[in-house]
């Protein structure tokens, strides 16, 4: 009597939650509609109301993505509170990257070295140097585009993706573009993902905005004929991805789309959200928008990802992590690992010796990196990866 009082209450909010959405919606489209209804003719610019599509598309994704909360998190997990001066100090420094490079004598070379990098070093000499297309659109936000590199290449070319790192507040797919071209000149045309940054959007938000941006890749796959597709992300792009691929993501796409994503790398990643939500160096104010009611659902390591397995089951999962990286995202990755086989999940850990949290996806700019090459023998079906073996 109790576990059935227990789901009849559980499917009393998930209907609270639907009809909740479709009020407002339907008062934002009718409001809309009396707007333009008391215009002057004639006298009225056409009004575009191509957004309207999509905020009615991420308006209903975040309270789908609300009520499937219960279905989708892992039972027993707990939320983290508030701590202590002293731990918020060890956390600080924990989830500050550039603090534990050997390269360089103090963080600001750290990053200053990464941005110079990735976008001087390679970026811009891979869009002068490679056929692209860029700034297409996945939805209706100024950085919601994707840039793809090797459009020369045959229609049907195996597809790599890639989201990048900067804590969901810096860094853009301009500078992200590193990756290309040891994957193009083996035939892999390569897309990279951008995304609106916090604080504009919540990290709520963000995350449903990249499943859009996942739908997009398997739509664009499924109409080139291309039969894989692998998805790789840095620090918080590995968090976007982890947290894309929920039952949400994957009924959204269905079953022959979602097939196509046979490989997914997950580099120096971000799974677990809780601690950083009392960081000032990262969520200083509450940019990210983290409240109890969010924390554990934006926390990989708090998902379930049953929906990955059985008949139509998911990807292969790679977790990448540096030597120099810090302790806490050294324990993510493993408790990632065994998190994603707890779901009998093929899941493989790989530890970079002698890189830290930016080297570890600076070198995917080069042919010899153990990244890269793993990355091409992941395609071995796809391309001819002899030289490699």
């Amino acid at each position: 009597m109790v576990k059935d009082a227990t789901i009849t209450g559980q499917r009393r909010v998930r209907l609270l939650i639907r009809f909740r959405a479709f009020v407002v919606c339907t008062l934002f489209v009718s409001g809309l509609a009396l707007v333009a209804d008391r215009l002057p003719v004639g006298e009225a610019e056409p009004i575009d109301l191509s957004f309207v599509k999509q905020f009615l598309r991420n308006r209903m994704a975040s309270s789908k993505s609300k009520a499937a909360c219960v279905a989708d998190m892992q039972s027993g997990a707990e939320i983290v509170g508030p701590p202590t001066p002293e731990t918020l100090a060890i956390w600080e420094k924990q989830y500050s990257p550039s603090a534990w490079s050997v390269r360089f004598e103090t963080p600001a070379e750290v990053i200053n070295h990464h941005v110079q990098f990735v976008k001087e070093g390679m970026s811009d000499a891979n869009r002068e140097a490679m056929t692209t297309k860029l700034d297409i659109d996945y939805g209706s936000g100024e950085r919601e585009k994707v840039d793809i590199y090797g459009e020369d290449l045959p229609e049907d070319a195996p597809l790599f993706v890639y989201i990048h790192g900067g804590y969901w507040q810096m860094l853009e797919k301009e500078t992200s573009a590193y990756p290309a071209k040891p994957l193009v000149d083996r035939g892999i045309r390569v897309m990279i993902v951008g995304y609106e940054l916090c604080p504009s959007v919540t990290l709520d938000e963000l995350v449903n905005q990249i499943r859009v941006a996942g739908e997009y890749m398997l739509n664009y796959a499924t109409e080139h004929g291309v039969r894989q597709v692998a998805l790789a992300g840095h620090s918080a792009g590995a968090h976007l991805i982890a947290s894309m691929l929920d039952q949400q993501f994957k009924s959204a796409v269905g079953g022959e789309e979602f097939a196509l994503l046979k490989d997914v790398y997950l580099i120096s990643g971000v799974y677990d959200v809780q601690e950083l939500r009392y960081t000032t160096s990262v969520n200083r104010d509450n940019l990210l928008g983290l409240n109890d009611n969010n924390v554990l659902r934006l926390s990989p390591l708090s998902m379930s990802y049953s929906h990955l397995t059985g008949a139509a089951a998911g990807p292969r999962f790679h977790v990448y992590v540096a030597e120099h990286d810090s302790e806490v995202f050294r324990t993510m990755a493993s408790s990632m690992k065994n998190h994603l086989e707890s779901f009998a999940l093929p899941c493989d850990l790989n530890d970079m010796p002698g890189l830290d949290h930016f080297d570890i996806v600076e070198n995917l700019s080069k042919t010899d990196h153990p990244l890269t090459i793993a990355i091409l023998k992941g395609f071995d079906k796809a391309i001819d990866t002899t030289e490699w073996q």
